[in-house]
């Protein structure tokens, strides 16, 4: 969690909210991916939503606070975000190294060796990644992996072809690996246009990303910032950036 003075401005146009103190809302969407979680069989999800609505927010505040929502057997469970636009994902071996890396800054304490040794293969290719996988769920662990700019690996169909697809399929269905998959579109739609034939596109369950709630908008406008004992706006300007944002969270933090 992030700690330390709120910033001078509370506001976070131009990109992901870092500050988990200055995410606002969207607790139906958290629920959801949290009750998907802690099932016998964790459901897949694809996170849907037009650019600058929130996906990339929401997959990183889910990642710092998924604990508060699990609540029990939290062991089991162990939840990266991943951000495919920012990392070498322009490989299928690149994908699973950018993977087991975040897996494994995310594992501590007496159980380190055993989980880090089904990683280690070299190359770490489709097969590797997949029996390193069930490893972990024969340990006992479900990792989650919430990936966001998913249309990254769509640009590279020779290198992610309906086999790569497939395998991730096969072990959300044997219930080794939880997806949260951040689109733009659907991604059956997408498999469609692009002419995917892979199952894996039929994901177990879909939420769509739409404006803020009109209690979620106005909370947001009224965020604190370090060198004041309230919110950052007045009131006239709450309700002027409540009018003119229109429950949109990336005009209410364009003020």
């Amino acid at each position: 969690m992030t700690s330390g003075a709120l910033p001078d401005n509370p506001f976070v146009a131009a990109g992901m909210i870092e500050d988990p103190r200055l995410f606002v809302g969207r607790k139906d969407e958290l629920h959801a991916i949290a009750s998907r979680m802690k099932g016998d069989q964790p459901t897949s999800i694809n996170i849907v939503g037009e650019k600058h609505i929130g996906k990339s927010s929401l997959l990183y505040y889910f990642v710092l606070t998924w604990q508060q929502r699990v609540l029990h057997n939290t062991s089991r469970y162990v939840v990266i975000y991943l951000p495919l636009r920012g990392v070498d994902c322009r490989t299928e071996t690149g994908f699973y190294e950018a993977v087991a890396e975040g897996l494994l800054n995310h594992v501590q304490g007496w159980q380190q060796r055993s989980l880090q040794n089904p990683w280690k293969t070299k190359p770490l290719n489709r097969q590797a990644f997949s029996d390193a996988v069930k490893e972990w769920k024969q340990q006992g662990k479900l990792p989650v992996l919430c990936l966001d700019d998913f249309e990254s690996l769509l640009k590279y169909p020779d290198k992610f072809d309906n086999g790569f697809y497939d395998n991730l399929r096969s072990l959300m269905d044997s219930n080794a690996l939880m997806l949260v998959v951040a689109s733009r579109k659907q991604l059956d739609i997408v498999a469609n246009v692009d002419h995917f034939g892979s199952s894996f596109f039929n994901i177990g369950h879909t939420i769509y990303l739409k404006e803020l709630t009109t209690d979620e908008a106005i909370e947001l406008s009224r965020l604190p910032t370090r060198s004041t004992n309230g919110a950052a706006l007045s009131v006239d300007e709450q309700s002027h950036a409540q009018q003119w944002g229109d429950r949109h969270p990336y005009k209410l933090q364009s003020i």
